[in-house]
């Protein structure tokens, strides 16, 4: 049976909320963590699909589980008999920005679907000064934005792809051009990928901001995480830091070698935040002062969509003073 609408979110928060405000249609997500871990370019949907499965599965063992909840998410919009109209429910932060890039370029591969897709995408709400996202709002809030949903337009679809493929490239002075020409299509788009450059090691002290912010944090003498975690978006123009990110940024900096971060903590399930309190090391404290380099000393690897950060040499680097990328 077909039905009025298909709601594909950010999460489970969100589809919750239109579930209780009584909205027609079904629900479904699209909200994988798309700044964290390997997003190489030169895969096909199918072999990027199963890379991220890899990368998000807890084990070797749940691989196929997270795989099939990717091909889900992909089956549900492919089934476009089922619908009439396609609803997208996504925000201003680099997480859903990604999201929204990822699965409007799929869909643009489809064809035929992408006459019928909708968005609301919005960056702030009405009494809420300090708007995090959809997930926070109640019944009564969200349902209305249902009516200010517009068509996905040619040119959004096209700068959707174009920046999907600068996302995935191995070279991040493509995301840069890419933020310094026209996306007003999308108008949330530059400033969440301006962000994501900014986790490159920077040219002062190899640290990305997430990585310094963290940093400073613990310089005082041990903090809980807990208390960490909110204070991890201070500064910050959009809510940047799931609790999931957070938890593996700690343990990557607290198995550095040297270490940078002294991490007691117990986690009480795989699936969130742990608890306990982190502490700087001396070679913490020393990056944190910039008397020493954290690319040079601890060396790094990490995956920043298509970019893959390894070694201890030079690397691509964020010079925040002249607010460009650079290799250093």
């Amino acid at each position: 049976m077909e039905s009025d609408f298909l709601h594909v979110a950010n999460g489970t928060s969100t589809t919750d909320t239109i579930k209780a405000a009584g909205l027609p249609g079904v629900c479904s997500v699209w909200a994988d963590v798309l700044h964290d871990g390997p997003v190489p370019e030169g895969l096909s949907d199918d072999d990027l699909l199963l890379v991220r499965a890899r990368h998000l599965a807890s084990s070797e063992s749940n691989v196929p589980e997270v795989a099939a909840d990717l091909k889900q998410w992909r089956a549900v919009i492919d089934d476009d008999e089922s619908y009439r109209e396609l609803v997208l429910w996504y925000e201003h932060d680099l997480f859903c920005q990604l999201n929204l890039i990822q699965v409007l370029t799929w869909i643009a591969g489809r064809g035929a679907a992408r006459a019928k897709v909708s968005l609301i995408c919005i960056g702030s709400f009405p009494g809420r000064d300090s708007f995090k996202g959809l997930g926070e709002l109640t019944a009564g809030e969200l349902a209305p934005l249902l009516h200010t949903r517009q068509r996905v337009t040619d040119d959004q679809y096209a700068l959707a792809e174009r920046a999907w493929r600068a996302f995935r490239s191995s070279d991040p002075r493509d995301v840069e051009a890419l933020v310094s020409g026209d996306t007003s299509a999308l108008p949330f788009l530059a400033p969440a990928l301006r962000r994501h450059l900014e986790e490159l090691p920077s040219t002062r002290d190899g640290l990305s901001r997430s990585e310094r912010r963290l940093l400073n944090l613990a310089a005082n003498g041990p903090i809980d995480l807990w208390s960490a975690f909110p204070r991890m978006h201070d500064d910050e123009d959009a809510f940047y830091i799931l609790d999931g990110c957070l938890a593996t940024l700690v343990e990557d900096l607290a198995a550095t070698v040297p270490p940078l971060l002294i991490a007691d903590l117990v986690s009480t399930s795989p699936e969130r935040l742990p608890k306990g309190t982190i502490s700087l090391t001396e070679t913490g404290r020393a990056v944190l002062a910039g008397e020493i380099d954290r690319v040079r000393t601890c060396g790094v690897d990490r995956w920043l969509g298509g970019v893959h950060l390894r070694g201890k040499g030079e690397t691509w680097r964020w010079d925040s003073d002249r607010r460009r990328v650079v290799k250093q």
